[in-house]
């Protein structure tokens, strides 16, 4: 299943090379980040959600991206490097009327451990002038979440 994924971020990383040597112009460089809700009720907000910040490229309709957060908000005051994690995502946008509609799918890893993991979902953003907000639906390490966020474009 790894092997399968690894495979498709990789295709889309190839995608997006080859769609940035085809037009002379420079990807868009973009900075987001968001805060991820899961639908596990049984503990609470800051256990069950995490935030992030993401930094990539754009180009055309393809996204590649570094995504930076911690697995959850709360023990701040115990604080370990193994609380932290890092994915490559890649997305795919689409318009929708006034909207962009997107689908995603990232791999990542837990600092220090090998635990890996894989995100995929949808979502929907809006942009006006170099700023954006987005919401989007994932599964991220075998759980749901909703993520609103904010971008900005350079």
């Amino acid at each position: 299943m790894i092997k399968s994924l690894v495979a498709t971020l990789l295709s889309f990383c190839f995608v997006f090379v080859l769609s940035a040597q085809e037009e002379h112009t420079k990807p868009d460089v973009y900075v987001s980040t968001g805060w991820s809700i899961s639908n596990t009720f049984d503990t609470t907000l800051a256990y069950s959600s995490y935030a992030s910040i993401e930094a990539g490229l754009m180009k055309n309709n393809f996204s590649l991206g570094l995504v930076f957060g911690r697995a959850n908000l709360s023990g701040f005051n115990n604080d370990d490097i193994s609380n932290y994690w890092y994915e490559l995502k890649a997305g795919l946008y689409f318009p929708v009327g006034k909207f962009n509609g997107y689908a995603l799918l990232g791999l990542g890893n837990y600092i220090s451990s090998e635990r890996f993991f894989v995100e995929y979902g949808a979502g929907a953003s809006y942009s006006f002038n170099k700023f954006g907000v987005f919401a989007q639906a994932s599964n991220w390490d075998g759980t749901w979440y909703v993520t609103p966020g904010v971008s900005y474009t350079f």
